[in-house]
C-alpha cells in the first residue's frame, strides 16, 4: 500500500462519527461511491487530509438505513442523492434531498 493512501473498514453506525472526526482535523470530503453486492451494497467514503487520501469502506444490507453526513460535509448531498436514486440506498436526514428527482431517468433505482 502506498504511503499516502489508507483504506479502513467502518461499521455503518460509525459513518457520521468518522466524518465529524475528520472534519475536526481539517479533512475535506473527496467522494462517496457505492457498488451493488450480493445482499446489499459497499459504500466507499473518501476524504483528503493534507496529502493523505483516507478511504472508509462500509458494507450494508439492502434494507439498511444509514445517516447522512450533509450536516458535516454539505457537498455530500449530491453523492447521497445519487446513491439513493440510482441504487435505492436508504439515507436519512439528507440536507438537500431531491426525492429521486436529481436525474431525469426512465427507470427507478436502475443499479438496484
Amino acid at each position: 500500500m502506498r504511503e499516502n493512501y489508507e483504506l479502513k473498514i467502518l461499521a455503518p453506525d460509525q459513518i457520521t462519527i468518522k466524518a465529524h472526526s475528520l472534519r475536526n482535523k481539517g479533512a475535506r470530503l473527496s467522494q462517496i461511491c457505492s457498488v451493488r453486492t450480493k445482499g446489499g451494497y459497499d459504500l466507499l467514503y473518501s476524504y483528503v487530509l493534507g496529502d493523505l487520501f483516507k478511504n472508509y469502506k462500509v458494507s450494508i444490507t439492502e434494507d439498511a438505513e444509514i445517516e447522512s453526513i450533509t450536516a458535516i460535509f454539505p457537498n455530500a448531498f449530491l453523492y447521497e442523492n445519487e446513491m439513493s436514486e440510482l441504487f435505492g440506498i436508504k439515507i436519512k436526514y439528507i440536507a438537500l434531498d431531491y426525492k429521486n428527482k436529481l436525474y431525469d431517468i426512465a427507470a427507478t433505482t436502475p443499479f438496484k
